[in-house]
């Protein structure tokens, strides 16, 4: 028995020291990293990306080196305080689906925008420990609040541990990128000849009319146009789908310090259209289907005028109800009677 338990004593102790030894190793590779310049695990400028690095991997943080290193980054660092900076940029009331993220995801978020700017192909949020599903939601975050990054596709790649941990996100661009210097002067010029009319108008509302108005001038609907998920499509050139339609008003309205977000779901086929904000209330506005028909039919709509049209699905699910009357109805349009198929 005596010599059970000293066995068992024994390896417990080699198992403390296995520990031990493999978290030093880690750490090592931290510091060698640094001093070298090779990125052999994330990077880690806080307190908070260090005890997220250690809880993906499995580490203790009480291990007494490991809580030297915590003690050793301010946890109120400039890099914390960038951090904060990056985050204040993204106002909810613009950026409703950064909203809808929890604090890593918006990290994430941060960064990966940073990423698509300077066109990497692999962005590595391992730090963070998301899962899979967590990251896809940061994605479509960003993909959905940024219509202005219309180089990069809607496809997406994750790479991810046995454990559903995901280690890297590989982003894919689109063509506008072998020239995108040329191809972000020719989007912000397009943008500018329509954002100086519009600011010339009085109110929110008028501004909203006339950009959906003038985009749905400028435009054909076409399923053949080239890159027809950005704004560029739209506002370039100048054919597009119903994603293109609701990226680029979506952008406009922004520009014009209105609220308005793209909606994604269901109208017989997957759709795009936006929800907006005017004085405090929200309206569904659907470009393509005004496009198609040359009528205000589907501008400042309720959710209860396009209950048998128009079905939410995803995160658009939790953007704002659209019940406002301030701007409902006020121009003249047909009757209309259409009904969602499945």
């Amino acid at each position: 028995m005596k010599l059970l338990k000293k066995l068992l004593s024994s390896l417990m102790i080699l198992i403390m020291v296995f520990a031990v030894f493999i978290s030093s190793i880690a750490v090592s590779l931290f510091i060698y990293g640094q001093a070298t310049g090779q990125q052999l695990i994330p990077e880690l400028n806080s307190e908070s990306d260090v005890r997220r690095y250690l809880k993906s991997i499995g580490e203790n943080t009480s291990i007494p080196f490991v809580s030297d290193l915590l003690s050793s980054i301010d946890a109120d660092s400039a890099s914390a305080k960038e951090y904060q900076e990056m985050l204040d940029q993204y106002d909810p009331l613009y950026y409703p689906y950064f909203g809808m993220l929890n604090e890593d995801q918006k990290l994430v978020y941060a960064k990966l925008i940073e990423a698509v700017y300077e066109k990497e192909d692999v962005f590595n949020p391992a730090v963070y420990a998301l899962n899979y599903e967590e990251a896809e939601e940061v994605w479509e975050a960003v993909f959905y609040d940024h219509p202005e990054l219309f180089w990069l596709e809607e496809s997406v790649s994750f790479r991810y541990y046995d454990n559903g941990r995901v280690t890297a996100i590989e982003l894919h661009y689109n063509d506008l990128t072998n020239d995108l210097e040329k191809n972000r002067a020719l989007f912000d010029n397009a943008c500018a000849s329509l954002l100086q009319e519009a600011k010339e108008l009085g109110s929110d509302y008028e501004k909203e009319l006339f950009l959906h108005n003038a985009l749905i001038a400028l435009c054909d609907y076409d399923l053949e146009s080239d890159f027809s998920q950005s704004a560029f499509s739209v506002l370039v050139n100048r054919r597009s789908v119903c994603a293109g339609y609701a990226k680029s008003f979506q952008l406009l309205m922004r520009e014009c310090g209105i609220p308005c977000y793209y909606a994604s779901g269901w109208s017989g086929e997957n759709h795009a259209w936006n929800i907006v904000r005017l004085d405090g209330e929200y309206y569904n506005v659907d470009l393509t289907w005004d496009d198609g028909i040359q009528t205000l039919a589907f501008f400042n709509r309720t959710d209860a005028d396009l209950v048998k049209t128009h079905e939410r699905r995803g995160k658009s699910i939790d953007l704002p109800a659209c019940e406002g009357q301030a701007h409902h109805n006020t121009e003249p349009i047909p009757p209309l009677n259409l009904q969602l198929s499945n």
